[in-house]
């Protein structure tokens, strides 16, 4: 009897889990393919940002070995696509083999405070900066000085 209360509840709980989780959607792996395909807005914004040569060549000094940057973004978000354009249009310039990812946020409820809490991420877009697997700096939402700038700073750190 009282092992067939224990598989019952045992059974209930697991059923329960995927309900308890219902609606609430994780962040989804992003191509580039994927994030310009959202609309032509995404791509007009590549297009037009011309980042400083001198200013490439001082992040091209710093990128390299042991680099990693990890974008949340809203596809639905005006701020991502204000900056997240810009960013991979620095990318190609930079022409570095830094991996990045790129993840897409659903919109979140009121009452929710993070999009990702495992990374804190509470805005979008939000650029998180690592160098040999330690965060070394985020940009959130939108540079302080310009986007250029905001990097310059993280990885001269």
């Amino acid at each position: 009897m009282k092992q067939s209360f224990l598989i019952a509840l045992t059974m209930g709980i697991v059923l329960l889990i995927p309900l308890a989780s219902a609606g609430r959607q994780g962040p989804e792996e992003l191509t580039r393919d994927k994030i310009f395909a959202t609309g032509q807005e995404w791509q007009d914004k590549f297009d037009k940002f011309d980042p400083k040569a001198d200013m490439v060549d001082a992040l091209k000094a710093k990128f390299g070995a042991g680099m990693k940057i990890d974008v949340y973004l809203g596809l639905w978000c005006p701020d991502s696509r204000n900056n997240v354009p810009l960013f991979l249009k620095l990318l190609d310039r930079l022409g570095t083999n830094v991996p990045v990812r790129y993840f897409g946020v659903p919109r979140k409820a009121r009452d929710v405070k993070y999009y990702v809490e495992e990374f804190n991420v509470e805005k979008v877009p939000t650029f998180i900066f690592y160098r040999d697997g330690k965060e070394i700096g985020r940009i959130i939402e939108n540079p302080k000085a310009g986007l250029v700038e905001d990097i310059l700073d993280i990885v001269y750190k």
